[in-house]
């Protein structure tokens, strides 16, 4: 099944085109331009200030909105605490109004500097938690937040909060001067400097999504423990996306402050918290658009529901479309027809709860809570999601989908200089065990340079257990694991994180495919390619010629590595929608881009057909002719003998036979642990 240099080549030119790529591309922009005309023209055509000042409004949340969809959407983390960060943000713009007379600028840049450093001090100890432990200390931050400045009246004035003047945007008195366009102009300053904070807000997260931190996040989320073997640690992509966040919440916080001109504790409270997961839930996910949705329902949703006249048409209105759209599933035969009954039924139900009653506001969190649930489980991918999924032409082209993908450079890193008696890997009596449990029981392994060692054995033999070791996600209890990184230098594994062991040139696959399946065969790579880059934050923001030049690179290279693989052709294709085996092989790729000296495989002919495993087969020689070493464990007897050079095998955590493949083929323990002994059974 070899393929000719010029086979990937070729599959790539004939490839379909990735669907909708350019167009989505060009919705994406035609809104931005959309966006930007309307904030420009919206006080012209519509004069009335409360108007304005609700725009403003949301334009405030939004930004916030953005930057928590950063930490919701992209990390999959629930945070509880962006209502105490937003407070932070505003109280470091009153405070320094209120001590020091200092203005709106210094205000926006206090709000972002100290947020961000609050921040920092949530999330490295919040983010070693994960899941409804992280939204509970989050909360948790939220209401100490909100007592602190209750209580700590030197500095916040306490209860009673603090009063700012009108903002002043430009002050021309400083040079002389009247404002050039006037009084009237003078009253919109506000209203553009917030327009402007969100389109920049809209650019960086734009920016930052789709760079090298973007991939990342989203690949914690997706796999944490694959991210992690990759050489990016969690925890530290964790601490950056809730950084960024917070940063993003201190600017909003400080423009509130300027906007609503008075701060006091009660306004960051609970209720907020929750609108703004509301917002991110109902706008949708990892969008630009998903947010300026959502913040324009929070705000508009408390001024509808202390309206009961207007609750009453809207609840009249979602019950005749629940009406319609059950109906039309149930004559169409819909295979979703009896889930829709439930909320059918809800939404049907509400109608004449409303007309039973004075006045909604009273049950406003009641209301924002089915709200989200419905969301949660209807709607899952928010408005925005369901609208992509209903008109494919709004689903976003992936970076660079619509651009010439070509191959660049030798796909692997030849590794020289290994050859010869001297292990590569030692591994020295390692114990490993869990309570009472000895999964593995002072095992030895010395792997070669340039070989590839088999390590087989029944089920519960230990061998992924040992794979985990290698690798760093269990930490042995006792021995030691040593990689010889040059001539002479060896470098010890046990006890590093699994970040810093892939850094070193391990690399490994998974029993169960650990793809980031949300991101296409290409993004999958770049992810193990994320070693390579060197630009920082503020590059990936900026967009600087380094930033461009080292992005253009890798995806060369991950193109060469989707070559090697056979997937050039699938390279703009999710992974979730990729065939099993053709899963499998990216998964090789993604660990290849890491340019490993061993390359751990876990049962990577699993499910596969005859034609995928003599594939496997021949890109695992590939492998091991580059001078990679391989530590192959599969099932396949077959894969095993053509392929290992050296072969050991575990029972019960023991290591029974180590040798060649025909020799321990022969062996009587091997034999006795797969298949049973029969003189051993007569015997007793």
């Amino acid at each position: 099944m070899a393929q000719s240099a010029s086979a990937p080549a070729l599959a790539r030119q004939t490839a379909p085109p990735v669907p909708n790529a350019g167009l989505g591309r060009f919705v994406g922009l035609l809104g931005a331009v959309c966006l930007v005309v309307f904030l420009a023209a919206f006080p012209h055509v519509v004069t009335s200030q409360y108007y304005i000042h609700l725009l403003v409004v949301i334009a405030i949340y939004a930004i916030l909105i953005l930057g928590l969809d950063i930490v919701v959407g992209y990390t999959g983390q629930v945070s509880l605490g962006h209502a105490g960060l937003f407070g932070i943000g505003a109280y470091a713009a009153a405070v320094l109004f209120l001590k020091f007379k200092l203005g709106l600028w210094v205000g926006l840049v206090a709000g972002i500097g100290v947020t961000a450093a609050f921040g920092l001090l949530l999330a490295i100890p919040a983010l070693r938690v994960s899941g409804p432990y992280l939204a509970m200390v989050t909360l948790a931050f939220g209401t100490i937040i909100q007592i602190f400045i209750n209580e700590m009246t030197d500095l916040t004035n306490g209860p009673l909060g603090i009063t700012l003047p009108p903002a002043r945007v430009l002050d021309f008195s400083l040079i002389g001067m009247q404002a050039p366009w006037g009084a009237a102009g003078r009253k919109l300053e506000f209203y553009y400097l917030v327009c402007a904070c969100l389109l920049a807000t809209i650019l960086v997260v734009n920016r930052v999504v789709r760079s090298p931190f973007g991939r990342a996040f989203e690949a914690l989320r997706d796999s944490p423990i694959a991210c992690d073997c990759m050489g990016v640690s969690v925890y530290r992509y964790k601490v950056y996306a809730f950084v960024i966040s917070a940063a993003l919440a201190g600017l909003a916080g400080a423009l509130f402050a300027w906007s609503e001109r008075y701060v006091a504790p009660n306004s960051y409270g609970f209720e907020l918290t929750v609108l703004f997961l509301l917002a991110v839930t109902m706008g949708g996910r990892k969008s630009r658009s998903g947010p300026l949705i959502g913040a324009a329902i929070i705000v508009m949703m408390p001024n509808i529901l202390a309206d009961i006249g207007l609750v009453r048409i809207m609840a009249g209105i979602i019950a005749a479309l629940a009406v319609v759209v059950v109906g039309l599933a149930f004559l169409r035969r819909q295979d979703n027809r009896m889930t829709l009954l439930i909320p059918g039924a809800l939404c049907l139900a509400f109608f004449p709860a409303t007309l039973a009653m004075d006045s909604v506001t009273d049950f406003r969190l009641t209301v924002f809570g089915l709200m989200i649930l419905f969301v949660v489980y209807y709607l899952p991918d928010g408005i925005v999601g369901f609208l992509r999924e209903k008109l494919p032409f709004l689903r976003p082209a992936h970076t660079g989908a619509t651009q010439e993908l070509a191959a660049s450079g030798e796909a692997l890193n030849r590794q020289g200089g290994r050859s010869g008696a001297d292990p590569l890997l030692k591994v020295e009596r390692v114990l490993m065990q869990f309570g009472g449990l000895k999964a593995l029981n002072e095992v030895d392994l010395a792997v070669r340079p340039g070989t590839i060692h088999g390590l087989i054995g029944p089920n519960g033999s230990g061998k992924s257990t040992m794979m985990n070791v290698l690798t760093g996600i269990y930490k042995p209890t006792a021995g030691g694991v040593s990689l010889a990184t040059g001539t002479d230098a060896v470098k010890r594994l046990d006890g590093r994180t699994p970040s810093e062991i892939a850094l070193s040139g391990v690399a490994r696959t998974f029993q169960n495919v650990q793809l980031f399946r949300e991101m296409t065969a290409l993004e999958n790579v770049l992810v193990g390619l994320h070693h390579s880059f060197q630009g920082t934050l503020f590059d990936a923001i900026l967009g600087t010629p380094r930033r461009r030049r080292e992005e253009r690179e890798a995806r060369a290279r991950a193109m060469a590595i989707l070559d090697f693989v056979g997937l050039g052709s699938l390279a703009q294709v999710e992974a979730r929608n990729l065939p099993y085996g053709k899963q499998r092989l990216l998964e090789i790729g993604r660990a290849l881009a890491l340019d490993p000296v061993l390359l751990l495989l876990d049962e990577p002919a699993a499910g596969l057909t005859a034609p995928d495993i003599a594939e496997l087969t021949l890109i695992i020689r590939k492998i091991r002719d580059a001078g990679i070493t391989v530590i192959l464990i599969e099932h396949h007897m077959d894969v095993v003998m053509g392929l290992c050079d050296r072969v050991s095998v575990l029972d019960f955590g023991h290591k029974i036979a180590e040798g060649g493949a025909r020799e321990v083929q022969s062996d009587p323990k091997v034999i006795e642990a797969y298949l049973g002994s029969p003189v051993a059974d007569a015997a007793e």
